[in-house]
């Protein structure tokens, strides 16, 4: 039948994908198809990031304190569902956006600070074809700019223009 999937089912053939290390080379060979149809980057780059939210975890200092230096806390170590429910690697981080107009028309000198906790996603872009050529994910708190040490620019395009936030200055 003609029954799209739901959420959950993408998310599972992800997550095998993921386990089988599969995701990159399924990349790598859609980046070969494009390349062989004659698809060249050529217009720059276009960098950004997205938070995407995790269910925010109930823990206690110990517990966070452990999650924080990369151990499993103790008391979950023999408790295979509870550690299943966990999220040890999201992390909280602060989302800025600016203040509303206020009833009497004036707009808030300072921005707001909202606590988000979750993971980013950086995409870099193909500027003209708007096709995603590098991706790498982090915890929400991780730096934008770092990334581009990790390999999130595309060295193919052979364009110099990079068009992103200054979060990507560094």
């Amino acid at each position: 039948s003609d029954r799209v999937p739901d959420a959950k089912t993408v998310w599972l053939f992800r997550e095998r994908l993921t386990q089988a290390g599969a995701i990159e080379r399924l990349f790598d060979r859609f980046d070969a198809t494009l390349r062989n149809a004659g698809y060249l980057p050529m217009s720059g780059q276009i960098l950004d990031a997205t938070l995407v939210a995790a269910p925010k975890q109930r823990n206690t200092n110990t517990e966070k304190a452990d999650l924080r230096a990369g151990r499993i806390p103790e008391d979950w170590q023999d408790k295979p569902s509870k550690l299943s429910h966990k999220d040890r690697h999201a992390r909280w981080t602060l989302k800025f956006t600016k203040a509303k107009r206020q009833d009497d028309g004036t707009i808030p000198s300072t921005d707001l600070a909202i606590p988000f906790f979750g993971y980013k996603s950086h995409v870099s872009i193909d500027r003209k074809f708007r096709l995603i050529r590098k991706w790498k994910t982090t915890d929400a708190a991780a730096s934008d700019g770092a990334r581009l040490r990790e390999g999130l620019l595309d060295k193919t395009n052979t364009a110099s223009s990079v068009w992103a936030d200054t979060a990507y200055r560094s």
